[in-house]
């Protein structure tokens, strides 16, 4: 190879000049590179001469020795040479040797259709900025959806230009990502800054979080994360149009730019269909994983008109979608935009919520109904700040659910819970029963189990008064681990519940299969109890399963007389809600019981 240049060097001496003039222009161009393309113009400009075979032969022989992949132009935009790199990373439609004095646009249609389309945004963009680097993506039929970098740049030399195709640079190692394939973000962000300097190209950026992600990787490990992301990215080549570009974005975020004039309904019909996918199960080692998704949608120009505009709607209509529900598609709008704001105002306040000791208990007492004498009380977290007040826990739990604050958090409240009850027991009114909500969320980082033991060694506390609350949703995830871990809590000793019973719509034979304690039904079928049959009926059957596994059952709610009435009818056991007690603090429990 050194041998070529040696005798092109000697034979042409301006190639040195266009050498330093392509160093200039191509400073992100290997310097190897640069000097090989210089000795291929001067060559060019001496096809003319009486070495022309020679020079059409050195031509062909510096380009095929390049490292990178390489075609020239002549000032009418036609083809006049392309490397052996070239050739060997594109699938041409024809045969290399037919390419020669095609368009610029038609040596792009044969890579694909679409990108003789985009050329033409290519072309206008570059009137404004001529250095203007760009992407383009076709298929590989060994390897999928590629994509590459496209480096233009005009020469002094009669109007002629150089493409280089591909990354060259520890910057352009950087345009795809390592593990999927995919595009990153780097180059995600490039795209549409071009696309969106054009304003003339309907654009639909799609954000999708994977939810379940962080359980997947704590409960089969690393190689089985790294596996279910690589499962994740071929489902997106699958179901996305040819011509849209995907990236992973973020450890279990991915984007999807659709160019396509496709309308709204079109996409958020791909994308339900993406979800239901993915729902259904990806295979991970031999392994059907179902994953769990929210999915944020911006449309361009009416969600935003810059890149940071349409990936700030993207990101709030996705944020928005978590906070819905699983496998939920949002569509940007404005309000979601301040409700960003406000989330992210709880997240930031949450992290500090502890050490400012803004976080503080309260507890709501059960009394058993035959003998209306304190038998349990449940913890309840209440946060207070000095900017917004008093803040519902149903506003910042799934904040803190969604940010993996709820391990730290949920765990607080079980050391503070234990603290409080012990304290109570000095004054000899320890009811029977602790109880503490768990959320699904600490069961995912499989620690649960060992963190409760570590409470229990550490406090002493007696584990058969603690009784551990889980909702009757979180039953339906991910059930064989539950299970395991519910097992693995009963045999510590501590007590488990299955809350708001009811709105979860679980069969009622599924309460066998937990090792329960106690089933609570929810507030909406004891709020009409009084008079609606079907509630009754719901309540009534309840009761009839748990006795029969023996666990005891506590109505919820419980706001009148009737109320109570009608479930001590029923035969529930225990009873919590505003008519019973109000909700105190761990000082005043002690009078308040005494008092009652």
């Amino acid at each position: 190879m050194d041998s070529t240049f040696d005798l092109a060097v000697n034979t042409l001496a301006p190639a040195a000049d266009l050498a330093q003039e392509l160093l200039k222009q191509l400073p992100l161009i290997l310097t190897l590179t640069a000097i090989a393309i210089g000795v291929v113009l001067a060559l060019l400009a001496r096809r003319n001469s009486k070495a022309t075979v020679v020079a059409s032969i050195s031509v062909q022989s510096t380009l095929d020795a390049l490292p990178d992949a390489v075609a020239l132009f002549n000032a009418e935009g036609k083809l006049t040479a392309v490397n052996h790199k070239l050739t060997s990373l594109i699938p041409f439609r024809i045969e290399p040797e037919n390419l020669t004095n095609s368009d610029k646009s038609e040596l792009y249609a044969q890579i694909s259709p679409d990108e003789m389309v985009v050329d033409q945004a290519r072309k206008r963009a570059r009137e404004q900025t001529p250095d203007l680097d760009s992407t383009m993506t076709f298929e590989l039929p060994s390897y999928g959806r590629r994509s590459l970098l496209v480096k233009e740049r005009p020469t002094k030399e009669g109007g002629t230009s150089i493409s280089v195709y591909g990354s060259v640079s520890p910057r352009g190692h950087r345009m795809n990502d390592p593990l999927t394939t995919l595009a990153s973000r780097t180059r995600l962000v490039q795209e549409l800054s071009q696309l969106c300097s054009e304003q003339t190209i309907a654009l639909s950026l799609i954000i999708l979080d994977l939810r379940n992600f962080r359980q997947i990787n704590d409960t089969y490990g690393r190689e089985a994360g790294d596996e279910l992301l690589k499962q994740t990215a071929i489902c997106l080549r699958r179901s996305m149009p040819t011509d849209a570009l995907i990236a992973r974005t973020a450890g279990d975020e991915f984007a999807i730019l659709l160019t396509t004039d496709f309308d709204s309904v079109s996409v958020e019909l791909r994308v339900s269909e993406l979800l239901e996918t993915l729902r259904m199960g990806l295979n991970v080692n031999e392994l059907n994983v179902p994953v769990r998704a929210s999915v944020g949608i911006a449309y361009a120009p009416e969600h935003g008109r810059t890149v940071s505009e349409l990936l700030k709607s993207a990101d709030s209509a996705c944020a928005h979608a978590k906070f819905v529900r699983d496998n939920m598609l949002v569509v940007f709008n404005s309000t979601q935009q301040r409700d960003a704001k406000h989330r992210h105002q709880l997240e930031v306040g949450l992290q500090q919520a502890i050490e400012k000791r803004e976080l503080a208990l309260q507890y709501q007492p059960q009394i058993d109904i035959k003998t209306k004498m304190t038998c349990g009380m449940e913890a309840l977290i209440r946060w207070h700040t000095r900017e917004f007040g008093q803040i519902s826990p149903a506003d910042f739990i799934p904040v803190a659910e969604d940010t993996g604050i709820i391990n730290q958090l949920g765990y607080w409240v079980l050391h503070q819970a234990v603290r409080d009850y012990q304290r109570v027991g000095k004054f000899g009114m320890s009811p029977a029963i602790l109880s503490v909500n768990l959320s699904r969320k600490q069961f995912e980082g499989g620690r649960i189990v060992t963190d409760i033991e570590h409470l229990l060694d550490r406090t002493g506390f007696d584990a058969s008064k603690l009784c551990l609350e889980i909702t009757e949703t979180a039953l339906s995830r991910d059930a064989d681990s539950l299970h395991q871990q519910l097992t693995d809590l009963t045999s510590l000793g501590v007590r488990l519940a299955i809350d708001d019973f009811g709105v979860g719509y679980s069969s009622l034979l599924e309460l066998r299969d937990y090792p329960i304690s106690e089933v609570k039904i929810d507030r909406a079928f004891v709020s009409n109890i009084a008079t609606n049959n079907h509630s009754q009926d719901i309540v009534g059957a309840v009761v009839d399963i748990s006795r029969s596994i023996g666990a005891d059952v506590v109505a919820e709610g419980v706001e009148n007389q009737e109320q109570l009435d009608k479930i001590d009818e029923l035969g529930c056991d225990r009873a919590q809600g505003y008519y019973v007690c109000e909700p105190m603090t761990a000082t005043t429990f002690p009078d308040v019981v005494l008092t009652s």
